[in-house]
């Protein structure tokens, strides 16, 4: 059954953030979880938490039908319009920690991503960046929650100073489930948890933005290349500018105002996808 993209819409305006369940499948299920054991061979600092970029580069069977999800693609253009490209992925790995559970307060960190723009108005304004986020195993009071302030994406509202590593009065606690994906508001509070169970947990992040932002990801390697290239052959557009090549952007930059944002985006979306489709027929 298809989703229910306005429902899921509608919840991303409001909270700040929305799940689709069993968005994976096992097969892509089982290829992170082995990735994460590859890459746990190598040695890592000792700390609570490390990060893996540039995934990409050594593991292009399955990351680059991961960055470029049709599904995940067809949602984001709906909240960001036709600029969405791949800032960044990573992999996120949380050490079982020693500390007493009843810490509650061990491993928040109260946090907005990249280009949050906030503070100005009560309003919703569309996200300059969406973290897609996947979790490993599937989360619960031990291995920890995903902690999130709802609607904190549309407020004058700030956590700082020591307040930022403790438990907050309005936060909502989400445990997703392998192979749900969780799309995340850059503008929204939201924080970790400490990692009391007996294994290692994981995160996989899918960061987009919107296309003119620099990014992280190096794309001048070999898997990269070839898929604009594969791409531009098959008149993609949409995939063309997941890594950047987008020779409409200040053309359509200079149309801005010309109609109700949401309104525009839907015309540049159908001519993206005319322009895919006459490749079919010439």
């Amino acid at each position: 059954m298809p989703r229910d993209f306005a429902q899921h819409l509608t919840e991303f305006e409001q909270k700040g953030l929305t799940c689709f369940p069993n968005q994976l499948d096992k097969s892509t299920i089982e290829q992170w979880q082995s990735i994460f054991q590859n890459e746990a061979l190598d040695p890592k600092p000792d700390r609570k938490r490390y990060d893996t970029y540039q995934l990409i580069d050594k593991y292009p069977q399955t990351t680059i039908p991961f960055v470029s999800n049709a599904e995940v693609l067809d949602f984001l253009e709906m909240l960001m319009g036709p600029f969405v490209s791949l800032e960044a992925l990573a992999m996120a790995a949380t050490f079982p920690t020693q500390t007493d559970p009843n810490e509650v307060d061990y491993g928040i960190h109260w946090h907005r991503d990249m280009w949050a723009t906030v503070g100005w108005t009560s309003d919703y304004l569309p996200p300059n960046a969406v973290n897609v986020l996947n979790y490993f195993p599937n989360l619960n009071q031990d291995n920890g929650a995903f902690r999130y302030i709802p609607g904190s994406h549309r407020k004058h509202f700030f956590i700082t100073g020591n307040q930022a590593q403790e438990a907050h009065s309005e936060e909502k606690l989400l445990y997703p489930k392998m192979g749900d994906t969780l799309l995340v508001h850059s503008g929204l509070l939201h924080s970790g948890s400490g990692n009391f169970s007996c294994q290692m947990r994981y995160f996989v992040s899918r960061f987009y933005a919107k296309c003119w932002y620099p990014r992280r990801e190096q794309t001048n390697i070999s898997p990269i290349q070839s898929f604009i290239a594969n791409a531009e052959s098959k008149r993609d557009r949409r995939l063309m500018r997941l890594f950047g090549k987008d020779d409409l952007l200040l053309s359509r930059a200079g149309q801005s105002g010309s109609l109700p944002e949401s309104e525009i985006w839907q015309q540049w979306i159908l001519e993206d996808q005319q322009y895919k489709l006459a490749e079919k027929t010439t």
